[in-house]
């Protein structure tokens, strides 16, 4: 057992020291992948009259075709843009529900639609409108320079607003990272306190968030090499597997299609497509882990027992 101490490492390593039963990541991780790939079958299968023109070789030797044809399927495209509105907000909290009650309750892997879930979609809300804010302040901001350089109307103007851009958009985007650190918690505290907690995260997080911020970096150059790495596997697979068959047909794109369609691209493009959402879901549930933490070290919660390292 280990006393619950927020602290740099403990942050980088919090998924692996929730304590409750073994295996979560890998259930968490697969679920998700099985369906994220049901929620793109529903999407290609909605836009798929779209594909198949763009595919079509008679099609793309006639525009005039090719607009009219797009302009009668509109209408289920934009049916599959809206369906993927509420898809993707049930998906999204149904996962960080899972997500949070591994990290505040130390519970198995599990999926519901529940009072948590509920909670979690306002939540989701709140972080949603911060985020428009803080792009409609970087918008803003970047009309500064704009400005100087408009105003100067000369090479030293452009030189000095193009230097000033840069500065500022560091400074946003560290100040949008610390923003961010101070309300990282809300999911968690939600969870934690069975009420919606958004504004409560400010005072948790209080001297905590540079360390959070750090963490975070760490932890996205970490996904970063694993998702580069798999990135050269696939395109050493993908090279490998299309060089012995698009000597000739460079210029037939019926061919290409066929070419890119057999057995030998399908099969290891859709393992390799698995193992990258699989990361991905992982990499979100370790991501949360820093914020998780912090809420777990709120000196005003009473309920702060003493965890186990042991996660998988």
């Amino acid at each position: 057992m280990t006393n619950l101490v927020f602290s740099f490492d403990n942050a980088l390593f919090h998924f692996r020291r929730t304590g409750g039963p073994k295996g979560f990541l890998l259930k968490y991780g697969a679920t998700y992948a099985v369906l994220y790939l049901l929620m793109s079958a529903v999407t290609l299968w909605l836009q798929w009259p779209m594909f198949g023109m763009m595919f079509d070789p008679d099609m793309m030797d006639d525009p005039v075709a090719m607009e009219a044809a797009m302009t009668g399927q509109m209408g289920r495209v934009l049916l599959g843009y809206l369906l993927m509105i509420p898809l993707g907000l049930a998906f999204w909290t149904l996962f960080e529900g899972a997500n949070q009650r591994r990290y505040m309750r130390a519970e198995d892997f599990r999926l519901q639609l529940g009072a948590d879930e509920l909670r979690l979609l306002v939540v989701g809300l709140i972080w949603f409108g911060l985020f428009i804010a803080l792009y409609l302040g970087m918008i803003l901001m970047i009309m500064v320079p704009i400005g100087i350089m408009a105003a100067m109307g000369n090479s030293n103007g452009a030189a000095l607003g193009g230097l000033l851009a840069f500065v500022l958009f560091i400074a946003y985007m560290v100040f949008a990272l610390w923003l961010a650190a101070r309300f990282s918690p809300a999911a968690a505290l939600t969870v934690r306190d069975r009420s919606i907690q958004f504004g409560q995260a400010w005072r948790v997080t209080k001297g905590k968030a540079w360390t959070i911020v750090g963490s975070w970096i760490v932890l996205m150059l970490i996904m970063f090499v694993a998702f580069f790495v798999l990135y050269l596997v696939f395109a050493v697979v993908m090279v490998a597997a299309l060089m012995p068959v698009m000597g000739g047909i460079e210029d037939d794109p019926a061919a290409i299609f066929s070419a890119m369609a057999s057995p030998g691209i399908i099969i290891p493009g859709a393992i390799l497509m698995v193992g990258f959402i699989f990361l991905q879901a992982c990499w979100m549930h370790i991501f949360s882990g820093p914020a998780a933490l912090a809420a777990r070290t709120d000196p005003q919660w009473a309920d702060n027992p003493a965890i186990d390292e042991t996660f998988v």
